[in-house]
């Protein structure tokens, strides 16, 4: 507690509950209840065959990374820890907490394409057809930020800077990039996603609330 380390860590995993609760009082293992025949009957095949990688025993070696994540001057104290495979030689605990900090680039990047651009749910069941569409999405991703970054964005004068509002550029984008590829049209979409700005507030934080997505179904098909 109240300080930084960096621990190599290892213990055996199995999906066998006999196992489990037969050596549980012996060994560091940890049970993970994953076995085929607990797989709801709509999954298809793929997925029960390629969730896991391992047979009913293996030994899973990482490392554990915790670090302060807080500035000093706050006061505060905030710590992070992190499970990683990378190597302590070519990543120390330093660059570890340098690759933590940029990953959050990452994860704004995901929460855009999951909520702005809808592929938080898919219309599919089968994992090819939801691979289709997580293609899809990213390459609207793409399309869109490249557009967005083209654009003037009129900086007001007020405590915050301002970006584009990438969910109502992704609105104007998707209603309008099929119609023409006139740059008259191309212009007119910049001037239309300039209009959309939101203020960029640093350190915000909001609690991560994770729910299971189920796949949306096309019920208008029957009528």
């Amino acid at each position: 507690p109240d300080q930084e380390c960096d621990r190599e860590i290892s213990c055996l995993v199995t999906t066998s509950n006999y196992y489990y609760i037969t050596h549980k009082a012996s060994e560091n293992i940890h049970h993970v209840q994953h076995h085929y025949r607990q797989y709801i009957k709509y999954r298809s095949k793929n997925t029960q065959d390629l969730s896991w990688d391992f047979g009913e025993l293996c030994t899973i070696k990482f490392r554990a990374c915790k670090f302060r994540i807080n500035d000093a001057k706050s006061g505060k104290e905030e710590w992070e820890v992190v499970l990683t495979n990378l190597d302590r030689k070519n990543y120390p605990l330093k660059r570890i907490k340098e690759l933590y900090h940029l990953r959050w680039g990452i994860e704004t990047s995901f929460n855009k394409l999951k909520y702005s651009l809808g592929s938080v749910q898919f219309h599919s069941k089968q994992d090819k057809f939801i691979e289709m569409e997580i293609y899809a999405h990213m390459i609207m991703f793409n399309a869109i930020s490249q557009i967005d970054a083209q654009a003037y964005i009129p900086q007001k004068h007020c405590k915050y800077q301002y970006a584009i509002n990438f969910k109502q550029s992704c609105l104007i984008i998707q209603s309008m990039y099929l119609a023409s590829s006139l740059t008259q049209d191309f212009e007119r979409i910049l001037i239309q996603i300039s209009y959309y700005t939101i203020p960029i507030r640093p350190g915000r934080k909001d609690k991560r609330n994770i729910k299971p997505k189920s796949a949306v179904y096309y019920l208008y098909r029957v009528a």
